[in-house]
Parts: C-alpha cells; sequence; structure tokens
C-alpha cells in the first residue's frame, strides 16, 4: 500500500517520516513489503498527507508510482494467467486471504462487467485517499499485465468529486463516476477477455507451486471475514446473523462461538460497520437520511434516526452539521473529540 510513499512525500517537500509518526506508524513498517500494518494508521496517514500538501489526489498520486513488484508473490501469480478475467479472479481469490480491509468481486452482465473494488476499513469516515489508492493501483496493475491502458466504459468513486484540478482525467483516461454507487470499474467484455502480455513467460512449474503456498498462507482473522460479509450484505438489507454465517459455510453457533473466542461479537461487528458506513455517507451530504438508512440494512428511517441517536449522542441532521462546521473551519466546541475514531468505544 506504501510502496514509494516516501519518495512522493519528498518529492512534494513533506515530512514523511514525521507523518508516518503521527498517524502512529514508523519507517520499519516500510522495510519489508511484505510486513502487515495497521490499515487504520495507512488511511489516517494519505489522508493527513493529502491535507498537507493541499492534494486532493494524493492517493492516485501514489498508485501512479505502483509497479507490479509492489503487490507482491500475487504479482507473479496473476501475471501467469492467460486473461484479465482469469488474473481478476485469482487475485479476488488470494487477497481476500491476506487482507481484512480489502476485496475485489466481477460480476459478469452480459458486455458490460463489474469490477468492485472494496476498502472495509473501520475508519472515522475519512477514506477517499486510500480508496482512490487502492482503485488506482488495481487499474494501474491490469494496465501494465496487458501493456498499454486499460480502456474501461467508466471509472466509478463513491465519493464527491475533487472540488480543485487533479490527476484524475490524466491518469485513468476514461469517463469517471464521483458519487458511485460503489468503487470500482465497469469493464468491457473485451477488457476481460484481453491476453495477459507476460502470461507466455511462464515460470517454472516447481516455483510456481511454491509461490502459491506462500500465498496460500491466511492471515486474516475470522471476525475480519466476518466484517467483510458485513459491508457486502447490508445493503441489500439482508445482512442477518445466520445470513452471514451460511455465506461462510458454518452455522449460526459456530460463527458465535468463534467470534467469541476472538473477543468479538455478531453485534458488535454489525455496529461498527453501521457506525463506519453511517459517517461515510451522512458526510458527504450527498445522499438522503433515508437512502442512508437503507444502505445501512435499517426498515425505516424513524429506526434509524433512533439508532443513530443512540450511538452519536446527537441526530443525523446536527452531526452532518457539525461536520460541515468543521470542514470550513468553524469547528463547534468539543467537535474534534466527537469525530474522533475513539467516539466508537
Amino acid at each position: 500500500m506504501l510502496a514509494g510513499y516516501l519518495d512522493l512525500a519528498r518529492s512534494l517537500r513533506l515530512d514523511g517520516l514525521a507523518l508516518l509518526r503521527s498517524a502512529g506508524l514508523s519507517r520499519l513498517d516500510l522495510s519489508n513489503p511484505d510486513t502487515l500494518i495497521p490499515a487504520a494508521g495507512v488511511t489516517e496517514l494519505l489522508e493527513r498527507s493529502a491535507e498537507a500538501t493541499g492534494l486532493q489526489d494524493f492517493g492516485l498520486r501514489l498508485a501512479r508510482l505502483h509497479s507490479m513488484a509492489d503487490i507482491g508473490p500475487v504479482g507473479l501469480l496473476v501475471r501467469e494467467e492467460p486473461t484479465v478475467r482469469d488474473a481478476i479472479q485469482v487475485a479476488a481469490r488470494y487477497l481476500q486471504l491476506h487482507s481484512s480491509s480489502l476485496a475485489l468481486r466481477l460480476d459478469e452482465e452480459g458486455k458490460a462487467s463489474v469490477l468492485r473494488v472494496r476498502y472495509l476499513l473501520t475508519s472515522a469516515g475519512r477514506t477517499r485517499q486510500a480508496t482512490e489508492l487502492v482503485v488506482g493501483t488495481v487499474f494501474r496493475t491490469l494496465s501494465l499485465l496487458v501493456g498499454h491502458a486499460l480502456n474501461p466504459e467508466a471509472i466509478c468513486l463513491s465519493h464527491p468529486a475533487p472540488t480543485a484540478p487533479t490527476i484524475h482525467a490524466a491518469f485513468f483516461k476514461a469517463q469517471i463516476q464521483f458519487d458511485s454507487g460503489f468503487n470500482g470499474f465497469i469493464l468491457h467484455a473485451s477488457d476481460l477477455a484481453a491476453p495477459i502480455r507476460t502470461s507466455e513467460m511462464a515460470m517454472p512449474r516447481y516455483i510456481k507451486h511454491y509461490v502459491e503456498e506462500i500465498v496460500a498462507q491466511p492471515v486474516v482473522t475470522f471476525d475480519a471475514t466476518v466484517r467483510r460479509t458485513v459491508f457486502a450484505l447490508l445493503p441489500t438489507g439482508q445482512c442477518r446473523s445466520a445470513t452471514v454465517a451460511k455465506q461462510l459455510g458454518v452455522n449460526r453457533k459456530t460463527m458465535y462461538a468463534r467470534l467469541s473466542a476472538e473477543g468479538e461479537t455478531f453485534s458488535s461487528i454489525l455496529g461498527e460497520v453501521r457506525v463506519e458506513l453511517a459517517r461515510r455517507h451522512i458526510r458527504t451530504g450527498r445522499k438522503s437520511l433515508t437512502d442512508t438508512a437503507q444502505l445501512l440494512g435499517f426498515s425505516g428511517l424513524a429506526t434509524f434516526s433512533r439508532w443513530f441517536r443512540d450511538e452519536f449522542g446527537v441526530s443525523a441532521s446536527g452531526w452532518r452539521k457539525q461536520q460541515q462546521q468543521r470542514q470550513s473551519g468553524h469547528s463547534p466546541a468539543g467537535a474534534d473529540a466527537f469525530d474522533s475514531p475513539l467516539a466508537m468505544d
């Protein structure tokens, strides 16, 4: 995720090391590309870097620096696949074993298909830069695989359009849909069928087997898998414990027991995800409260409103107003503490 960060910070005259420390990270976290580091720290680092530079496309600028080498063993495996479709399917299968915060999903629907890129982090609702870093890295990786810039029908980003000039158009060279219902791409059938130019340079079978063994070592905990599933099911209105357990191939009792062993409950995870999504949707003011209630899996606005007041200590409209005042530099007393990620605890 952070490959090239210090170089980018240096080119923009940022004190990258100080920003790393402020986000709870250190230089040692960047010394080994296979080291697992806190996703929350990465998200905060990118947001603070964007604020320090005044660049709304900081995450995308970092994605521009990424190469195939930066995605590790998974990069070796996707190079072996014959087409973009196959490469995406392999990446989706192995990425979910290594990160609790990243997920790919390809839905093929006739001539146009949707590749969803999910960043499943419980944060303070500020994920613009991390989302664009992930979406940009996927785009750049697929482009490198086929040997030319991918030509999707549209790039979809769920956050609002930037308010200042950015590199979005030059980077993607495709239609960009901001305020979209998902993050990712609308792809043509020809995009998915495009051949991988490196697939003919097949690695010896024993090396490929070794790489697959390394990549297949799961590091994601069960509670992270449940959280990933809750993120996916909430907008459908079908996010019940029995449904989640069925998706994971276990019964509800087993799911509860495994979560308990990790110090979690289904209710606590459901609450955390709802708080995160509420922050993301309400902060921007782009979706109505009724739409937000539906996206969070509530049966109606009244139920959502009672839940929101219980969680945040204020109405949803009042919280949105506080965020708008804070962003405009007129933060009411106590707003910083109120908006802290610790406010969920």
